[in-house]
């Protein structure tokens, strides 16, 4: 009788035990337990969350976590997203429910939600912008979060984070797992307390999770639930830059605008709110003190993001693919005259010339401009061992500019590397048609200059 009233340990499965094996717990909460684990099949550590057994006793006081709990088994798996926790494996017995997610070890971004640990401004909106891209990608899969806080969004690391937990999730194509009494009341939108679903909910929920990385505190606070409720339907909230005076005026507006009480002043939709971030980045970049030269700097992820999706040459690229094509490379902004690349030099990456111009030369003579949107020394990719470079490639003005080696594009995904030999051999062809051209030309222009056709 000494064990009366605990809580029973959730355990894995007896199903499941030939292929994971427990480690540690590394986490719990109200609805289950999550451990460490390896995948025993595909030698990885993953981390394999379980429910408590007494949810899905058939009481009514566990329905809403057990229709959470089903709500997010049957999404496991359809959301494939590089910055959404990716599920391998989800399922349900008669008294238990799991899902084996990655392993993440670096916690959530609560912890950067404290006075003492707030992050970098640019690092803040690079995270902000990644989880609006992953939400967007979600919403276009007819999925409205729901749940949007620190403690459902994974830190993997400076500028990357991970959106988890679709428990609470509203999914326009099933009607079955629906659950409406459930989310974290701090961050839920407005119109939510009336059962009014709309992507613009997750909008305001991402607007209040900005607002405390910034603050280090929310922005509506009550002593009670119901007084809590109210004050984000009725009440005033402070104004962002009467907490940090040091933030620029645009940012608050961006803040005010994905936390408007009202549908017709928030965001219409996630495309505007990255759009918005994507110019506000930019503004942000800090200037070298006086007396010292402005170092080569890198842009920020979410407008390199920005810019390569717009590029008719990564059209077929899907979110996925693109991001993982820019965790690959590494972008700078360099000052003209600065050598590209040297003819005569090992080849080891291909480039992206994506603002400014360059000039191509050989042996000392003008061949080719680049004009921005170019990708160069991509030949050399297919070469089994390294050849060297033909030509020289100068920076013609100020120029951002993008690198991949050789080595991480030959070990990225399969689906990546076939869709980048599409675009080399695609680029492979179009040169060599300008070849052809340009020699034709050239061969008119002789036969014109002479006096009488060659025999």
């Amino acid at each position: 009788m000494g064990n009366a009233g605990v809580p029973e340990t959730p355990r894995l499965p007896a199903g499941l035990q030939h292929r994971y094996e427990i480690q540690r717990e590394i986490g719990s909460g109200a609805s289950g337990v999550v451990f460490l684990g390896d995948d025993l099949f595909n030698q990885r550590r993953v981390a394999i969350k379980v429910a408590h057994p007494h949810i899905f006793r058939d009481t009514s006081e566990n329905a809403i976590t057990r229709k959470a709990w089903l709500n997010e088994v049957r999404l496991a798996g359809s959301l494939k997203h590089p910055y959404i926790v990716e599920v391998f494996d989800a399922g349900i017995d008669p008294d238990t429910a799991w899902l084996v997610m990655e392993y993440l070890p670096g916690g959530t971004l609560d912890p950067f939600t404290r006075p003492d640990r707030l992050k970098p401004l640019q690092e803040v909106l690079e995270i902000v912008y990644k989880c609006a891209s992953a939400l967007d990608y979600a919403c276009r899969n007819g999925i409205v979060h729901r749940d949007v806080k620190p403690a459902n969004l994974q830190y993997v690391g400076p500028g990357e984070v991970k959106v988890g937990d679709f428990g609470a999730a509203y999914w326009n194509k099933d009607e079955s797992t629906q659950v409406m009494d459930i989310g974290s009341l701090a961050y839920m939108a407005p119109e939510l307390f009336r059962s009014w679903v709309t992507p613009q909910a997750d909008i305001y929920a991402l607007g209040v999770v900005l607002f405390k990385l910034l603050t280090a505190r929310l922005p509506f606070e009550a002593e009670n639930p119901a007084g809590l409720m109210y004050v984000i339907m009725n009440g005033e909230r402070p104004a962002l830059r009467s907490l940090r005076p040091d933030l620029p005026p645009a940012l608050e507006q961006l803040v005010d605008k994905m936390m408007a009480r009202s549908l017709e002043d928030r965001f219409p939709n996630w495309n505007e709110v990255l759009k918005t971030l994507t110019e506000l980045l930019p503004t942000l970049r800090v200037a070298a003190p006086p007396g010292r030269p402005q170092e080569p700097r890198r842009p920020a992820q979410a407008e390199t993001y920005d810019h390569l999706r717009r590029l008719p040459l990564f059209a077929d690229l899907n979110d996925a693919q693109l991001w993982e094509l820019l965790r690959l490379s590494k972008w700078y902004q360099v000052p003209k005259g600065t050598v590209l690349i040297q003819e005569g030099a090992p080849a080891k990456s291909c480039y992206m010339l994506l603002e400014g111009d360059a000039r191509v030369t050989q042996q000392g003579k003008l061949i080719n401009c680049m004009a921005p949107g170019t990708l160069f020394g991509e030949l050399a990719f297919a070469d089994k061992e390294a050849s060297q470079r033909a030509a020289t490639v100068v920076a013609d003005s100020d120029v951002v500019v993008g690198k991949w080696p050789y080595d991480a594009l030959h070990h990225a995904s399969p689906e990546l590397q076939s869709e980048m030999l599409k675009i080399f051999f695609r680029l492979a062809a179009q040169r060599l048609k300008q070849a052809d051209e340009q020699y034709l030309l050239l061969y008119r222009q002789h036969l014109k200059g002479q006096s009488s056709p060659p025999e």
